[in-house]
């Protein structure tokens, strides 16, 4: 089982993160691309949001063997030929690094506040598809083109090219279209979703659609995230909470409080446990997802589960 880092907040701690998972040998950083944090007012005024992708250019330039993943941007915030090119040129910055992860967006606030336009979900798999085709044939060869219903790529030989291993992830949890869609387009398939029956049925309908798509089922990554609070006792953990609860105006008790069912809080060994399970399930790699903005849980927990 490979372990990547899904980390957010500043540059200096993204960095710093980014760093750590180098010197521990780690396979991956990922960043999550949102314009808000959290689930409330709250929440948007203690947890700033930067352009994530501005940030994957800078640690692509700041690191050199960790891959950089960008998990996931929504089709919602930009135009896939903005999209297109932001993914070549980081790459090449990366030299051959980067993973380009793409969602249907899901932050009903986040769209609401900075006035993006956010259709029913339906339509929103409908634009991802496109998107993804878009990107597809962009990645493939842009001299064939593309025509979808919303976007499209005129056949012409552009520059520079994108490399022509550059994985698209597709990112989520649905039974049917997202498992369909990475099928067809993808290259990683990021599954949040824990279940061995559920995981098997998804699985099963992303190798039929390759397979229809005339594409290898097998050659395409299944990966995974995983939400985590951890210590090797109690009181690393209360820690932890004093630290991040100290960065929003709150006790540790209350951070607890905060988080506690929400993200599972537990020793090394026993998320070590859990990783075993996924791994089991059929996960190549795990993201931690650790929150974030406690640079030495990242190490501990590295130490302890890599």
């Amino acid at each position: 089982m490979e372990l990547g880092i899904q980390v957010i907040g500043s540059y200096d701690h993204v960095r710093s993160v980014a760093s750590i998972c180098e010197d521990a040998g780690i396979a991956a950083v990922a960043l999550a691309d949102h314009y808000l944090y959290g689930s409330g007012p709250d929440d948007y005024a203690a947890n700033p949001a930067y352009d994530s992708l501005v940030q994957t250019a800078a640690l692509a330039r700041d690191t050199s063997t960790v891959e950089l993943v960008m998990l996931v941007s929504p089709v919602t915030f930009r135009h896939p030929a903005v999209y297109a090119k932001t993914l070549t040129t980081i790459d090449e910055i990366a030299e051959g690094r980067f993973v380009f992860g793409l969602g249907t967006g899901w932050h009903d606030d986040e769209h609401a506040v900075f006035g993006f336009e956010y259709p029913d979900l339906s339509t929103r798999f409908d634009w991802l598809e496109d998107a993804l085709g878009y990107l597809r044939a962009y990645v493939d060869d842009p001299s064939q083109g593309y025509e979808g219903d919303r976007w499209s790529l005129e056949p012409v030989a552009v520059l520079p090219r994108t490399r022509p291993d550059l994985r698209l992830l597709v990112g989520g949890g649905g039974a049917m279209k997202t498992p369909t869609l990475v099928g067809r387009y993808g290259d990683e398939y990021n599954l949040y979703h824990h279940n061995a029956d559920g995981i098997a049925e998804r699985l099963d309908v992303m190798r039929a659609a390759a397979s229809e798509a005339e594409r290898d089922p097998d050659a395409i990554v299944v990966t995974t995230c995983y939400a985590m609070i951890g210590g090797a006792d109690e009181a690393e953990i209360d820690e932890w909470l004093g630290e991040y609860g100290s960065t929003r105006g709150l006790s540790a008790a209350e951070a607890r409080e905060k988080l506690e069912g929400r993200i599972p809080m537990l020793p090394w060994d026993a998320h070590a446990e859990r990783l075993a399970e996924l791994a089991d399930l059929g996960f190549s790699r795990t993201y931690l997802q650790m929150l974030g903005v406690v640079d030495w849980s990242v190490r501990n927990a590295l130490e302890a589960l890599a």
